[in-house]
């Protein structure tokens, strides 16, 4: 009985840092959130997930991860700000209703905090050496943009 109480105790205790690490900074260089601005980073990978698990890109996609190294470009492709992806959440991909908890088709979405940026007019986001899409208008306010990664 007391072998059971330690494990579960350990087993709490190690959700708890896990959680903790979770919930640093995303996607920044050096900045405060204050100067950054938030953008949707959408990986439409399709891979079975329950909604609202963490993940990162799978598939094709799988170099879409957290970690990876993204930049921001202008018009002229010019680099304005550097990151690191942090790691996703699934989300629907499609208006089909599965069973709840059901694992099933989804998209992997990441919210980047780029430093300085406040619009996304004429702005790319481009991770590792293969994915590059322009940063498109949010409907969300408290977004800057939004990327589809293809």
């Amino acid at each position: 009985m007391r072998a059971v109480r330690s494990g579960a105790a350990l087993a709490v205790a190690m959700v708890s840092v896990t959680l903790a690490g979770c919930s640093g900074s995303s996607g920044t260089t050096e900045s405060s959130d204050a100067d950054a601005g938030v953008v949707r980073v959408l990986i439409p990978d399709g891979n079975l997930r329950r909604l609202g698990e963490p993940c990162n890109g799978a598939g094709a996609f799988r170099s879409i991860h957290a970690e990876a190294t993204f930049t921001v470009e202008d018009g002229d492709g010019v680099e304005v700000a550097r990151g690191e992806l942090p790691g996703g959440t699934a989300e629907k991909m499609m208006d089909v209703s599965f069973r709840e908890g059901m694992r099933q088709p989804t998209m992997c979405v990441m919210e980047v905090q780029v430093e300085g940026l406040t619009s996304p007019d004429g702005y790319e986001f481009v991770v590792g050496d293969g994915f590059a899409a322009p940063i498109e208008a949010a409907e969300d306010a408290g977004l800057i943009g939004e990327v589809l990664i293809s």
